[in-house]
């Protein structure tokens, strides 16, 4: 029988032989997983940066189109501006016709002025000597003329002056009347020029400050468009960092492959669906209108319409390099290197199998499918990958 002793020593030996055992099997791969891990971090980095350039590149596309807008806008307040500009000219034309009206009703009204005084005076002096007449009645005038003959000049005479100067009367309101509209068609006339010319100076006024406006628009615009494409400089110029990284660590690691006399053998017949149970193609490679996020982007590999839970296995021999889950694109994927530049991705796993480092052969179950991530559904997002490029993957495999 076995003591407490005698089995503590025993438990404190296998638990050494295993650490030895792990320690020894992993060391080759020690340096080997150092590299895959900045791999992974560095395709994971530009992927993020792939999909921040899409969407960056919408918002220059879509500032591109609001700057035509604006200028659109400019080109035509322009015309209208011109256009005013060009009436407001032949209106000061115009105007001069006017204001010499104004000034003939001016030497109008004034001449009629003096007509009017004259024959206003002429009246008073009428109605004074007329005045004298109104004490005499006809009665009168019978009395004191000599004979009948006189009476009768006399009574004509009296009657033609009254006669003449209720015609007089009557001129003069009527010349007055006259003198009055002279002088409000006159002051309608300075009246209207005046309103004509504000109301034209009122629309160029306007057309100015509008001017201004789409003016500060344009420039507001220009320089976010300008802020934008800059940022796009950056993003492409640290996506070609990061993918000269990404050939540098793969050329070392086949570096390190080789010193170490590590075969990664690559099947005869090249890359293998990676899918058993499911041969139909969701969504194709190239641009597409992505389904979650509603605009226009790059779909960098194929989607594979697959049942969940089902398996996914590896299109060829090779090593896993990445397994990560990334939240707001991939969800839990692995990446498969098979030597020669060649990677494989599947993404949106439900469940990954394979280990990073670990060796693995064309047609090994190294995960489950699931919709982890931005996914719509149960499918496998699946990759070809050159040199840290994505490529058609139907180049290489065929439903």
């Amino acid at each position: 029988m076995i003591n407490k002793r005698t089995y503590k020593v025993i438990v404190v030996f296998a638990i050494i032989l295993l650490l030895f055992i792990n320690t020894v099997t992993s060391a080759f791969a020690v340096s080997l997983d150092d590299i895959q891990s900045q791999i992974s971090n560095q395709q994971a980095n530009k992927s993020e940066l792939k999909d921040e350039l899409a969407g960056l590149r919408s918002e220059i596309e879509a500032q591109k189109q609001e700057d035509a807008k604006i200028t659109a806008e400019m080109a035509e307040l322009l015309e209208q501006k011109q256009e005013q500009a060009s009436q407001y000219e032949q209106m000061l034309d115009d105007l001069d016709y006017i204001y010499e009206q104004i000034a003939q009703y001016y030497d109008s009204i004034k001449k009629a002025e003096e007509d009017y005084n004259a024959a206003l005076q002429k009246f008073y002096t009428r109605a004074r000597i007329m005045y004298r007449y109104t004490q005499y009645d006809s009665l009168r005038l019978f009395v004191e003329a000599e004979d009948i003959f006189e009476y009768a000049n006399r009574d004509r005479l009296f009657s033609r002056m009254m006669e003449n100067d209720r015609k007089a009367l009557q001129e003069l309101t009527v010349m007055k009347q006259d003198l009055e509209n002279k002088k409000q068609i006159q002051e309608q006339l300075k009246v209207d020029a005046e309103k004509l010319i504000a109301e034209k100076e009122a629309v160029i006024e306007s057309i100015k400050q509008k001017e201004e406006v789409i003016a500060d628009k344009l420039e507001a615009s220009r320089g976010a468009l300008e802020i934008l494409e800059e940022q796009e400089a950056a993003i492409e110029a640290e996506s070609s960092r990061i993918e000269s990284e990404i050939k540098k660590l793969q050329s070392e690691y086949e570096k390190q492959i080789q010193d170490q006399k590590q075969e990664q053998t690559q099947s005869s017949s090249g890359l293998i669906w990676p899918s058993r149970s499911s041969r139909r193609i969701s969504s194709y490679y190239g641009m597409r209108l992505h389904p979650i996020y509603g605009y226009y982007r790059m779909h960098t590999g194929i989607d594979i319409g697959a049942s969940h839970g089902t398996d996914i296995i590896s299109s060829a021999d090779g090593v896993v390099s990445s397994v990560i889950y990334n939240e707001g694109g991939y969800g839990w994927y692995i990446v498969v290197y098979h030597g020669n530049g060649i990677s494989t991705l599947y993404a949106h796993c439900s469940k990954v199998i394979a280990q990073v480092g670990q060796q693995v052969r064309q047609g090994q179950v190294i995960a489950l499918v699931g919709s982890t991530g931005a996914s719509t559904g149960p499918h496998i997002h699946y990759e070809v990958r050159v040199d840290g490029k994505h490529t058609n993957p139907l180049d290489y495999v065929k439903p």
